[in-house]
């Protein structure tokens, strides 16, 4: 399984984040709590839009046409589910009772998604050694794909630039129907290295859910009197939906060719100070635009995030603006693009290691 990772032990940078930490905290003692109540409404409508555009559905049975425009939505709304709610619940970040953010990880599994061994992945794995190859397994999903440029490369590898796009649609059916399974039954995969024991209650809520899930979007619909055809390509719009509309979210704050892939030597040492890395493996996306302010939650401000993730998303912009100015008076990068800029940044990683060739122009 190899060593456990370790940062470089710099003073330095260790009194660094002390004194980013002062000043964040004495920010927020200014910002108002009731940002807060804009987050908690999410939490309220979002499910509730999902099931009504789910009921919706089901009354249009004479209309084919309406029935799939509504799952695709869902597919969408999935997401910003996922993104406003799951993710921040996740950290703790929406409720002051860790029970309360607990029980509303529930909606990740409502959503054909096991909450249980997605969060243990992104908060053991991810928030702790994002980009390090074998570490993050948000990032290392499929051998499909490579992503670290210093990885061993496959024949098919030389042509990921031209089939990579086809492959993200299918991110979604991956993950409900392939990568849960596998991250509870194979001993190989990434969570292992943190996750010894898996309680059996989880594997019961890991069967029920996703029989639950298939059964509400497949077999329901079509007991109600929806054909084999008109059900399972609407299946397929919501997960197709979703698989795109995250994977514009998902990829662009790590995975692209101006942030490192930082390689841990024979004893797990990283030449790297935990500060240092979170802000050469981490970019934020612009957030000058709508999109990216209002539906991206901490996905867009997501160096803030990395440094401070029990911060909610409803004050990092603000935060942002201080981790900005700071990194500039002390010599760290920071770095922020558009989504233009980052999906670009990603596709040149990608091309860059299909070819095993240097990184591209950056220039737009």
């Amino acid at each position: 399984m190899g060593a456990i990772i370790l940062f470089d032990k710099s003073q330095t940078d260790n009194q660094h984040l002390r004194n980013l930490r002062a000043e964040i905290k004495h920010a927020l003692l200014g910002l108002p709590k009731t940002r807060l109540y804009g987050q908690k409404f999410l939490v309220v409508v979002l499910p509730m839009l999902y099931v009504s555009f789910y009921l919706f559905a089901l009354m249009f049975s004479n209309a084919v046409m309406m029935y799939l425009l509504l799952f695709t939505i869902n597919g969408l709304v999935s997401v910003l589910i996922f993104v406003n709610c799951i993710h921040e619940a996740s950290h703790h970040n929406i409720f002051s009772s860790k029970w309360a953010n607990n029980a509303l990880l529930t909606l990740f599994d409502f959503i054909g998604i096991d909450s249980y061994i997605w969060k243990k992945r992104h908060i053991l794995l991810h928030h702790n050694f994002q980009n390090v190859s074998g570490w993050d397994s948000d990032i290392e999903q499929s051998g499909f794909i490579k992503i670290y440029p210093h990885d061993k490369s496959e024949w098919y590898h030389n042509y990921q630039h031209k089939f990579v796009f086809m492959l993200y649609p299918l991110f979604l059916f991956n993950w409900i129907f392939v990568r849960d399974f596998k991250d509870f039954f194979s001993k190989k995969r990434i969570i292992k290295k943190v996750l010894k024991h898996i309680p059996i209650l989880q594997y019961i809520k890991l069967f029920f859910f996703k029989l639950f899930f298939i059964f509400y979007t497949i077999i329901l619909p079509i007991w109600i009197g929806f054909s084999l055809k008109t059900v399972l390509t609407g299946f397929c719009l919501m997960l197709v939906a979703g698989s795109v509309f995250s994977m514009g979210i998902l990829l662009t704050s790590h995975v692209n060719q101006h942030n490192q892939f930082p390689l841990p030597d024979a004893n797990g040492n990283l030449n790297l100070s935990w500060l240092e890395h979170q802000f050469v493996t981490t970019n934020d996306i612009n957030t000058t635009n709508w999109f990216t302010r209002n539906v991206m939650g901490n996905f867009n401000f997501h160096l803030v995030h990395h440094l401070f993730p029990n911060i909610n998303s409803a004050y990092v912009p603000e935060i942002t603006k201080i981790v900005q100015d700071y990194a500039l008076k002390n010599g760290f990068s920071y770095r922020s693009y558009t989504m233009r800029q980052a999906f670009k940044h990603h596709y040149q990683l990608i091309k860059s290691n299909a070819l095993n060739s240097d990184v591209f122009e950056e220039d737009m």
